[in-house]
């Protein structure tokens, strides 16, 4: 925009200075370029192993740690529901608060009906891409949150299982130490210890960057010791999704769609200079403008916009008048190319979504087939009880990934239908 800008001025300074003559020696002598830099001089070698040495390495011995060692425990946590979420990264976006407040400054006492109609349209455009852009906004942020539920939840039933192991670990020296045979190895349920240990501390690492990232997103200092701790429920639908209905919406309500269509419906040679802002947005990103692509920066007004509308004598200039047939024939085409983007970024959310409700399904089968062998465990023993406990945390926390990951495809469904910015129900 800023080039565009200039280029404009350029223009508008030549306009005004005539064909006046550069004459020789005005512009000083030049240095010669310099040569690109040489590449540098690499010494060929055999290939030899990367293996680290493990004597040089820090160690920690999971048999003896602290947890709170590898993951930390926060001072406090900040409930936090999916729809808080939303509403606020939503309204936080820079780009939409910028947009918004632009349609604030006035025009010109010295506006003409020509300047208006350029204005009213330039307007619109820009409502429409911040839209756009809470939209996006918010499923950026919906995607972190249930990601960072999925970490929380999952560590949560990690940190829970742990006493479990320890105490069977106990058992299982005792029973060695009093001669009795067992079918578990006390080194191999340390190395499970040590697997679970590097498990939390992956998960509180995951979950410390989503917080750090959330919060910038939201509006929360990264200063506070407390972390973001969502809140249900999460709800999962077992209904598959109408592809064709939510299509519908998607085509009716994305406002990048909207954007364009207004656009076209309103170009005049008035409007040509938002005609080409967008086409040539829409061309460097491929053709994609909504989510995954370029949101479009509406123009400003340049001092050379006045020169779109030039007319002659007998009517409009038949150079305007043939740009306006090629700028409508091009963003209807941009329409139609982009309806089907919009549609087919629906139909990829939906077949994600119902696939994922199949796994969320498959996951609450194993928990309880898991839970009920847990539960038949009782009494007969801790070698049989607290295996039996372990494995039924696992499953807790399969159905807890699986739960999360169909939230994430949902929010993907919505922000192709456009549906994110909307505002407090």
């Amino acid at each position: 925009m800023g080039r565009r800008l200039w280029m404009g001025v350029a223009v508008l300074s030549t306009a005004l200075a005539g064909c006046r003559a550069v004459g020789p020696g005005i512009m000083p002598d030049l240095p010669a370029p310099s040569a690109p830099k040489p590449p540098p001089e690499l010494t060929a070698i055999p290939t030899g192993s990367l293996e680290p040495d493990l004597k040089s390495l820090p160690k920690v011995d999971p048999r003896t740690t602290e947890l709170a060692v590898i993951a930390p425990v926060p001072s406090g946590y900040l409930g936090l529901t999916a729809e808080a979420c939303r509403l606020e990264a939503a309204s936080r976006t820079t780009l939409s608060v910028l947009l918004v407040s632009e349609n604030d400054v006035p025009l010109s006492t010295e506006s003409t009906p020509t300047s208006q109609t350029a204005g009213s349209l330039i307007g619109q455009v820009r409502v429409l891409v911040a839209e756009e852009a809470r939209n996006r906004a918010a499923a950026h942020a919906l995607e972190q949150f249930y990601q960072l539920a999925d970490a929380e939840g999952r560590a949560e039933l990690v940190r829970s299982s742990l006493p479990v192991l320890d105490q069977l670990r106990t058992t299982v020296r005792k029973a060695r130490v009093d001669g009795l045979r067992v079918p578990l190895e006390p080194g191999e349920l340390d190395r499970q210890r040590g697997s679970l240990i590097a498990l939390i501390g992956q998960a509180d690492l995951a979950a410390r960057l989503l917080d750090l990232d959330l919060k910038r997103r939201l509006g929360v200092s990264g200063k506070s010791g407390e972390r973001l701790h969502p809140v249900g429920p999460f709800p999962v639908t077992a209904e598959p999704v109408n592809t064709d209905a939510a299509i519908q919406v998607a085509l009716e309500r994305r406002a990048d769609l909207r954007m364009l269509r207004a656009v076209y419906l309103g170009l005049t040679p008035e409007t040509l200079p938002t005609a080409r802002d967008v086409i040539r947005h829409a061309a460097e990103a491929g053709g994609l403008i909504g989510p995954g692509g370029v949101i479009p920066t509406p123009p400003v007004r340049t001092l050379v916009a006045k020169f779109a509308t030039r007319n002659t004598p007998d009517g409009p200039d038949p150079a305007v008048v043939a740009e306006i047939m090629v700028r409508r024939q091009q963003l209807f085409d941009l329409i139609t190319e982009h309806e089907r983007q919009v549609a087919d970024q629906v139909r990829a959310a939906a077949i994600t979504q119902d696939a994922q409700t199949q796994q969320v399904g498959l996951a609450r089968w194993r928990a309880e087939q898991l839970l009920a062998k847990a539960v038949d465990g009782k009494g007969q023993g801790p070698l049989v009880e607290l295996p039996a406990i372990l494995e039924a945390y696992r499953a807790r926390a399969e159905v807890i990934a699986a739960v999360m990951t169909w939230q994430q495809a949902r929010v993907k469904l919505l922000a192709a239908q456009g549906l994110l910015a909307e505002p407090a129900k």
